[in-house]
Formats: C-alpha cells, sequence, structure tokens
C-alpha cells in the first residue's frame, strides 16, 4: 500500500481506525520506517495530551459551559477520542518520536495553540485543511509558555483581516503561560477560501494595527501565499497559526 496519511496515523495511534484499516496500515508500518517513526510520534502526542493537557484544560471548558447551549458539555468519552485524533494541532508538523522535551504543543517558548469548531452542537478539531462552512463557530485554547500577551488575528481569501481576541482590539490582550480557553466565540462569514489564524505571543503587547497591517500583505499575496505561509514579520516571541478552508454551507 501507498504511505497512510497523517490522519490516519493518528487515528491508529489513538485506537480510532477500523480493525481493517488499522490491520493494513500496521503492516504497512512494520515495513516502513518513516511511517514507523511517524506512529511513534503521534501515539507519543496522543498520550502527552492525554496525561498533561487535558486534564488543565477540560475543567476550564466545562465550568465556561452555557448550560443552554452546552458548547463545551462534553463527556469525556467523547472528548478524550475527539483530542487524541490530534484535536490538538501540531504547528512544527511531525515531531521526533519519543516524549515531548517540553509541555503542550512545542513552538518557540512552548507556545500552544489549538482551534474548535462547533457545527450544529458537534465540535470539530480543527487542523491545517479542515473544510469550514459559514455559519460555523469557532474558539480557542491558547497557552504562552511565558509571555504575558497575546494577539490572535486573521486573514482570509477575500482580503479581510480581523483581530479575533481581544474581538476588533487595538492591541494584544491578557494571556496564560499554560493552555487557557479564550472568551467568546466566533462565527464564520460567507467568504470562501482559505483564512488563516494567527496566535502571536509577546511580552509587551502588540499593536493591532501593526499586525493587521502585515496580514493584509499576506492576503495581497493571494489564496495560496494565505495556505503556505506559517509566520508573520511581527515582533512576537513565538507565533503559531492554522490554515482552514471556508466552504459554501
Amino acid at each position: 500500500m501507498s504511505h497512510p496519511s497523517s490522519l490516519d496515523l493518528d487515528a491508529l495511534a489513538a485506537g480510532k481506525l477500523p480493525p481493517a484499516e488499522a490491520t493494513a496500515v500496521r503492516a504497512h508500518v512494520a515495513e516502513c520506517a518513516r511511517c514507523r517513526a511517524d506512529l511513534a510520534a503521534a501515539e507519543s502526542a496522543c498520550a502527552h495530551f492525554t496525561r498533561d493537557v487535558l486534564p488543565r484544560t477540560l475543567p476550564a471548558l466545562r465550568a465556561r459551559a452555557p448550560k443552554r447551549t452546552r458548547w463545551w458539555a462534553i463527556a469525556p468519552a467523547i472528548l478524550v477520542p475527539a483530542f487524541a485524533v490530534l484535536a490538538l494541532v501540531w504547528w512544527t508538523g511531525r515531531q521526533p518520536a519519543g516524549p515531548p522535551d517540553e509541555p503542550d504543543l512545542l513552538i518557540k517558548g512552548g507556545m500552544s495553540f489549538q482551534v474548535f469548531a462547533n457545527r450544529g452542537g458537534e465540535v470539530i478539531p480543527v487542523r491545517d485543511g479542515t473544510r469550514l462552512a459559514a455559519g460555523d463557530s469557532i474558539r480557542f485554547v491558547v497557552g504562552t509558555g511565558g509571555p504575558r500577551y497575546v494577539i490572535v488575528a486573521s486573514i482570509d481569501g477575500a482580503g479581510n483581516t480581523t483581530i479575533y481576541y481581544p474581538y476588533d482590539g487595538e492591541r494584544s490582550g491578557d494571556a496564560t503561560k499554560s493552555p487557557t480557553e479564550l472568551p467568546g466565540s466566533i462565527v464564520l462569514d460567507t467568504s470562501p477560501g482559505p483564512e488563516r489564524v494567527f496566535a502571536l505571543a509577546s511580552a509587551e503587547p502588540l499593536e493591532g494595527g501593526a499586525v493587521k497591517r502585515a496580514l493584509a500583505e499576506l492576503g495581497a499575496r493571494g489564496g495560496d501565499a494565505i495556505r503556505t505561509t506559517r509566520t508573520l514579520p511581527v515582533q512576537a516571541a513565538a507565533q503559531a497559526s492554522i490554515v482552514f478552508e471556508k466552504v459554501a454551507p
């Protein structure tokens, strides 16, 4: 068989691949050193997330869940598998096999960034290339690894720049070192094409205007640039980003 996709390896690591597919993938992994290393990395990430990240994040999400909408009121039996299939987002690509060197998702200084979408009450972990639709709402979990401030902003294929946190803010907002859910949710508009969301951590607040100018310059280069550009030319201590595709509902 050809090399299994990263999603298949992630699902296998989480024990969520159907038995027949799991048997075929394991047979390939046994003969392929590259996929064997990728699977080991996925298994390490799943174990690390379940052991170290989820116990800190889940109580905060539950505490903030509106009782009427139950946006985040998800039973652990559902939430853990969803996270295990990389509901966390790896921003540096595949990590080497073995345990992570620092907590959470390793960026600069240990920064982590997780994105979740809500579609009709179903929570969807968002990773590069996820297809979302107008009306879906998204939320963010960010841990800076140290810096006091963070700004979350995006650029889409229509050239729209948006500061999501603090919403429409003029500068960065307060942040925490460990992964914490940011307040509020964002409902996606009808503009089709790619949208890349950046989380920028800094020791001092960044000016929203400077961030939006950098986003606009990226947007002017077109959809392919949005899909492939992972950092902005701004003075941030650490950056993380993810791109998703907005499609017609």
